[in-house]
């Protein structure tokens, strides 16, 4: 079973986002988006685990996750990963050191399963560049600036799901098999 951990977006952040998704249909035959209910913040990938496997990641991950402190997200940067020039992923996220931190914590308790050498980073993938041209790059650049720029796109941080993804013909299919909770709350006095 192929397996990742992530944070689930917010109902009310999922119906801003599919706004821009709207906004960036013109430009759908240069990038494959990403369907809104597969939007995440993916902690860690695992990828092909066994039952046995996955019974430990999950002790593990619940473990370290019980230890993490709430913490609040707000997407207020957008971006490219690859060069204006070849772009590979579009992205909307944040410079955010609590979540850094958080998935750091969770690679390190997990790379037993699977090792990730790079830091995280804070983003969800809005969609994969196929080829596109500089000059629409700049465009679609400039319309997710603007929508982050526009949107309250805030939300607190506090469990985490381990999920089950089911590659098909028409994409990633995504179920939640276990929920982890956080410690605390982003807004209760302890942040």
């Amino acid at each position: 079973m192929r397996v990742f951990l992530a944070i689930e977006l917010p109902n009310q952040i999922r119906d801003n986002i599919k706004k821009l998704i709207y906004k960036m249909e013109p430009y759908s035959k240069y990038i494959k988006l990403t369907p809104i209910k597969n939007l995440h913040f993916t902690l860690k990938f695992l990828g092909e685990q066994n039952d046995l496997s996955i019974e430990k990641i999950k002790e593990k991950a619940k473990n370290e996750i019980e230890k993490i402190e709430a913490f609040e997200i707000e997407i207020d940067k957008s971006g490219i990963f690859g060069n204006i020039k070849n772009p590979k992923i579009l992205w909307l996220g944040q410079d955010n050191a609590d979540f850094v931190l958080s998935a750091t914590k969770i690679n390190r308790a997990l790379d037993m399963f699977r090792f990730e050498p790079k830091t995280p980073v804070c983003h969800l993938t809005i969609g994969r560049i196929k080829s596109i041209s500089v000059s629409d790059m700049t465009e679609v650049l400039g319309i997710c600036k603007d929508f982050v720029n526009k949107n309250n796109l805030r939300f607190c941080a506090s469990r985490v799901y381990l999920y089950k993804s089911i590659l098909s013909r028409n994409g990633a299919i995504y179920e939640k098999i276990e929920n982890f909770k956080m410690k605390g709350s982003c807004w209760d006095g302890q942040k």
